[in-house]
């Protein structure tokens, strides 16, 4: 026998025969396929038995004609207490009488004795097939009524009949719109459409409903006071076990709020990004005019360097002249060099850097001017340093 023995072990089996040796027999080899068998004499000691066990019995293998308590009138007793338990019959030809009430107290099945333990085998795990069916449905149908929950409870609902008119709203898409629930009753999905440029969008939206697909998106639903509402939303349609069309279910959350702070965000960044980069340009601005400034003061500086040249000759005075032009010719070169990076800096501005590297350049060549107007304080003083008094008159005045 190909027995699904695996399942079988998940079950107890409630067994009632008179027959004592029938009795051992049967449930000797039962207990090889079985997690449990328990086993009563009776149809009295079947049914307190089955009181006592009724949270682990799952199924009951019964005879009929017994004494004490027939097998009719403990079944009957039985379904007083659970209804649904699963029966199966042990019966003889001469039991023929009672199949009729059998039938009527929902018997699953019957054998007749002598048992065949094959077929008896294959009736119950037929039950255990069904019953483990049956679980599986419960779970199903317990894990969707906890889905739904979740959804009633965290997101706007809606249902919708075939036509897309609206037969539930949850409170939430009641609050978040604005309307009442007996309000919303009836309304085609297409009441929601916030301006006509959506009209492409429920075109999308009902056309895919019925080609019985799913569309998903952020949609902006109008509410009651005509402001617009921004979801995230599934919109999916609800089918029978042949695929045809019961209705629509319409779940979407409000994205509004969220909405909002990112286009604060993005204003927010555009006005930092405006203000850095005019303050860029205002500090380029200040480079360069320090750079005019330094050039100014250079040119100066070599036409006081060509007076000193001409009235002093002696050799102290050529090698101070000799230093003072080299210190020139470096400022100049520095200048030149200064020049190019500002120029560089320009044109990285133009090509949008980010103002980060912006800055860090600015403020090393802020720096770096800062260190060149030290060389000319520098210079400066060499000269007073070194030169007499009436030179330094005709170079400074």
């Amino acid at each position: 026998m190909n027995l699904n023995r695996e399942l079988l072990k998940k079950y107890t089996i409630l067994y009632i025969e008179d027959d004592d040796v029938i009795r051992t027999e049967l449930s000797s080899l039962l207990e090889n396929f079985f997690h449990s068998v328990i086993v009563a004499s009776n149809g009295k000691e079947g049914l307190r038995t089955y009181l006592t066990n009724q949270n682990n019995i799952d199924i009951i293998v019964s005879d009929i004609n017994m004494p004490e308590l027939n097998g009719i009138d403990m079944v009957k007793k039985i379904r007083d207490i659970k209804d649904d338990v699963p029966i199966i019959f042990a019966t003889a030809h001469s039991d023929s009488d009672f199949l009729i009430e059998a039938i009527k107290l929902r018997v699953k099945e019957y054998v007749v004795k002598p048992l065949d333990i094959r077929k008896l085998l294959i009736y119950i795990e037929d039950i255990a097939k069904s019953l483990e069916l049956e679980k599986l449905l419960k779970q199903q149908k317990d894990e969707l009524i906890k889905f739904r929950n979740i959804l009633d409870s965290n997101n706007l609902l809606l249902k919708l009949d075939k036509e897309f008119r609206i037969t539930y709203a949850n409170k939430l898409f009641c609050k978040a719109t604005g309307y009442k629930k007996e309000t919303l009753l009836g309304k085609e999905l297409v009441t929601f459409r916030h301006n006509n440029n959506a009209k492409k969008i429920f075109d999308d939206i009902y056309e895919k409903l019925l080609n019985k697909n799913s569309w998903e998106g952020n949609l902006k639903i109008k509410r009651k006071d005509d402001t617009t509402l921004d979801t995230k939303s599934n919109i999916f349609p609800d089918l029978d076990d042949f695929l045809e069309m019961l209705g629509v279910i319409f779940v979407a959350y409000d994205t509004t709020k969220e909405q909002e702070l990112k286009r604060q965000m993005q204003l927010a960044l555009i006005k930092e990004k405006s203000e850095n980069l005019q303050k860029t340009k205002e500090q380029n601005l200040e480079q360069e005019t320090l750079l005019i400034k330094i050039k100014d003061e250079l040119e100066e500086t070599k036409k006081e360097l060509n007076i000193f040249k001409l009235n002093n000759n002696d050799k102290t005075n050529e090698k101070i002249l000799k230093k003072l032009e080299e210190e020139n010719n470096f400022l100049n070169q520095q200048i030149r060099s200064l020049k190019f990076e500002i120029e560089k800096l320009n044109e990285t501005l133009n090509n949008s850097e980010t103002n980060e590297v912006l800055k860090e350049k600015l403020d090393y060549w802020k720096e770096r001017s800062a260190q060149e107007s030290q060389k000319l304080e520098l210079l400066e003083k060499s000269i007073i340093a070194n030169v007499e008094p009436a030179i330094i008159e005709k170079i400074f005045n």
